[in-house]
């Protein structure tokens, strides 16, 4: 046999292949020859034989080589490659086949150092100049990728001026030499030495004894558990990750569909992979590594990890299976157990009712001991007065018919009377004949009265909410009818004081009675938002926010005895609010606080993003699914009793002496609060301080901000043309006084009839129509449709003690609406449509 060793080799791998001989004391004494040809050269017209005998017959020769060295091509060339290392790709040769393909799949176009030494050369070849070169690129690449062996420190310049010539996006893998070298060691030591002696190559730590007794170790676990476990245990001694996770996708239970899962991806921290570990197709699980201490070499750990895998998906489907057959013989034994121990009341009993077996859970349920039940017929469970629906269930499996479940009556050795549900179900022998029958009997006693006690709760929820429903319908008609009487006593009251000089005694007067009027027009705002018929100007507002500007206000109210704590989230969703809506309820809830601390203590505020599901709003009136901002309002103060809580939001019920508040303040939180769509609930123990919860639903909607003009931007009046529309005599007449005063003219009418026929008769144009809401026969916003039709470009403020759903949704003002909330005064009809014409 020959003694020199020579490696032909291709010129784009000759780098690689003097690095591993230099470093491999196996290997030094090798020549090292190329072949005249490269990948792309194949076949053309020139190329004959190599031939071998120049050099003598002295050399063994070693061809390293990939697909441009298939079997016809090597026929034809003259070579043996019996024993040459020569895959179906040369990349093979450097690391991982599932790692090239995969890269190739997707578009990649694979380089080595060597051929991206010369890269200008090789395009040169081809016949390329630039635009062609990135022509053809494009046609088949969408990235170039290198497979860094590390034997030229100016690669990555060369890529990066590569990249750059074809205006493609590049990438550099490191690969190393370690699979290369041990597969040109292994192929040498093949021609010396017996067969049996050298190690296959895909075994790269087959001289490490640790690594083959953890393998024999993980061969021969019993359990899958135990395999996993040494599963885990082999891939953190030799990767080390900072992550390491196994996932089991497949029990292999008949019936089961195998996942699909391919056979590696990497993680995306960028940092591992997950791999699949697979035995005939069939996925045990995946493992995945991840935060690998030196990520660039993820590839090279790749390469190993791979083959390793599937001797570690056969040692779990190994263990698994005689697992299988313990749990087999476990689960008759538990099955026993369980029927044995379980808190129903299994009973087993013939075609006749008589009872065969009687289980721990009947024993329980019954307090009968099983000796004592055994033989006797099961109806002597029932009461005397109960309907015998067991021998009913028995004849009907006896036909062999199914029996539905039934809830029934039984009575137990004390006498104690039990809900149970019932269900029969039949016995067969192995010919599958219907002999005996099993009877499950649950105890439902504690469900149905918690069922009964949740059912009452609904109820007197639901008798809470019509009572306030009620209340609320009373207050906002009684509000109404007093708006339109404020209105003309503040109006008549401004205009007087107009008239009468501050000396005069009647001057105090007079600024008495607006000062009672506006005090009774702050308390039929409160009837309205109690009777959820106050009109809101909505916008998108984050609660947290609202709370957070405005606790300055809070601090100033409540005092300095008083501590507030705020727990507010950050980055809550919006909900559709008015916000000084939201500022009433926040200023109601601290005073309530308080009023309830007369010696100091803790306010506390705190927000957060909830969702109320199905099983919440079940026991809660009223309340809708959905995702929810809450806000809470807890104090430490005296608390109070159910009796009280269940009145606290009704009109007028205070717990304070006379003459210290009107009752309003949570009436009016709580019809804010409905109005918006949410709901409020309360939490109170006598001495145990309070807690109001309320939720506002989340919205979408992207409400709008408009700021009011400042009152010096607003135009004088220039006599236009005002049509006021309004059914009470004394407003009307007040109204159409005060707006001929500030110099408009004025058509006065008393109700939609009259105003259209002024309408008709009046031929100038009229600017602007200032009606009612609620009127007889027609209310405004029809009025204002149907001249519409007939003066187009004819403006309108509509006013009202509350609009019903004329002009608002449940209150909120449709878009492009302006209305004046009666009482109102002569400043504020004014300023109003000063805005509304000047717009």
């Amino acid at each position: 046999m020959a003694d020199k060793l020579r490696i032909w080799c291709c010129p784009h791998f000759k780098d690689e292949v003097e690095a591993i001989v230099a470093s491999s004391p196996l290997l030094s004494s090798a020549e090292i020859t190329t072949y005249p040809f490269s990948c792309l050269q194949i076949g053309q017209n020139g190329r004959g034989k190599i031939d071998f005998s120049s050099n003598g017959s002295d050399y063994r020769d070693l061809i390293i080589g990939g697909g441009c060295l298939n079997k016809s091509i090597a026929k034809d060339l003259g070579l043996d490659l019996s024993g040459s290392l020569v895959p179906d790709q040369c990349f093979y040769l450097v690391t991982s086949k599932v790692l090239v393909d995969d890269y190739l799949a997707k578009g990649a176009y694979l380089l080595t150092p060597g051929w991206l030494k010369n890269w200008q050369k090789q395009i040169a070849d081809w016949g390329f100049d630039q635009k062609t070169a990135r022509e053809f690129f494009r046609e088949t690449t969408k990235k170039l990728v290198l497979l860094e062996t590390g034997v030229r420190d100016s690669s990555q310049t060369d890529l990066k001026d590569l990249a750059r010539y074809l205006d493609l996006p590049s990438e550099s893998i490191p690969v190393g030499l370690e699979m290369l070298k041990l597969s040109l060691e292994h192929l040498v030591l093949a021609q010396t030495r017996p067969r049996e002696a050298v190690a296959p190559p895909d075994r790269f730590f087959a001289d490490n004894l640790m690594l083959v007794d953890l393998l024999n170790d993980l061969l021969s676990a019993g359990r899958e558990e135990e395999a996993v476990a040494r599963v885990m245990e082999l891939f953190h001694l030799l990767f080390a990750p900072g992550v390491l996770d196994y996932k089991p996708l497949f029990s292999g239970q008949p019936g089961e569909k195998a996942p699909l899962l391919d056979e590696f991806n990497w993680t995306g921290s960028g940092r591992g992979f997950e791999i699949a570990l697979k035995h005939k197709n069939q996925v045990m699980g995946s493992l995945i590594l991840d935060d690998l201490a030196f990520a660039q070499y993820k590839e090279r750990y790749l390469a190993l990890a791979l083959p390793l895998s599937k001797v570690c998906a056969l040692a779990i489907k190994k263990a698994r299976d005689l697992e299988e057959q313990k749990k087999v013989q476990e689960a008759i034994r538990r099955m026993a157990g369980i029927v044995e121990s379980s808190d129903d009341a299994i009973i087993g009993k013939t075609l006749e009712g008589v009872i065969v077996s009687w289980n721990q859970g009947a024993r329980r349920i019954y307090g009968y001991e099983k000796q004592e039940v055994l033989g006797k017929h099961v109806s002597f469970l029932l009461p005397q007065d109960q309907p015998d629906e067991i021998t009913r269930m028995l004849e009907k499996i006896r036909q062999g018919k199914s029996a539905d479940p039934v809830e029934t009556v039984w009575v137990s050795k004390e006498g104690r009377l039990s809900d149970v549900s019932l269900q029969v179900s039949p016995i067969r022998d192995e010919q599958g004949r219907v002999v005996g029958a099993s009877s499950i009997a649950r105890d439902i006693t504690e469900e149905k009265q918690r069922a009964l006690t949740e059912r009452k709760s609904l109820e007197a929820q639901l008798l809470q909410a019509q009572k306030l429903e009620s209340v609320g319908r009373l207050a906002g008609g009684i509000a109404h009818d007093f708006n339109n009487l404020l209105a003309v006593v503040l109006g008549y009251c401004e205009l007087s004081l107009e008239d009468v000089p501050e000396s005069d005694p009647t001057y105090y007067n007079l600024t008495q009675i607006s000062q009672a009027a506006q005090r009774a027009r702050r308390l039929t705002r409160q009837l309205l938002a109690f009777a959820r018929k106050q009109v809101l100007s909505v916008t998108s507002v984050d609660l947290s926010e609202a709370v957070s500007e405005f606790i300055g206000m809070i601090k100033r109210l409540i005092g300095e005895d008083v501590k507030i704590e705020l727990d507010l989230a950050g980055n809550l969703p919006q909900i559709l609010a008015d916000r000084a809506m939201i500022e009433q309820v926040l200023l109601n809830l601290a005073v309530n606080a308080r009023d309830a601390m007369p010696k100091g203590g803790v306010l506390a505020l705190s927000t957060s993003q909830v969702e109320l599901d199905e099983g919440y709003s079940a026991t809660k009136f009223a309340v809708v699914p959905g995702e929810y901002v809450m806000i809470s309002v807890s104090d430490t103060g005296e608390g109070m009793d159910e009796e009280t809580r269940q009145k606290i939001f009704e009109p007028f019920f205070s717990t304070k002496g006379p003459g210290q508040g009107t009752g309003l303040g949570l009436a009016t939180v709580y019809g804010i609060v409905k109005q918006h769509g949410g709901n409020i609930w309360v939490y109170s123990e006598p001495g145990q301080g309070t807690v109001f919860k309320i939720y506002f639903p989340v919205t979408k909607i992207k409400g709008q901000v408009v700021s009011a003009p400042k009152e010096e931007d607003l135009p004088m009046v220039e006599g236009e043309v005002v049509l006021v529309v309004e059914d009470e005599k004394e407003l009307r007449e007040l109204i159409c006084c005060v707006l001929t005063k500030q110099g408009y003219e004025v058509l006065c009418c008393e109700g939609p009839e009259t105003a259209l026929a002024a309408a008709a008769q009046y031929e100038d144009k009229i600017d602007l129509m200032l009606t009612d809401v609620v009127m007889p026969k027609m209310n405004g916003k029809e009025l204002y449709d149907k001249l519409f039709v007939q003066r187009p470009g004819l403006l309108v403020v509509f006013m009202s003690g509350y609009t019903e759903d004329v002009i608002a949704n449940q209150g909120i003002l449709h878009n492009g609406i302006n209305f004046l909330q009666k009482p109102f005064s002569t400043k504020e009809l004014h300023r109003k449509l000063r805005v509304v014409l000047s717009a």
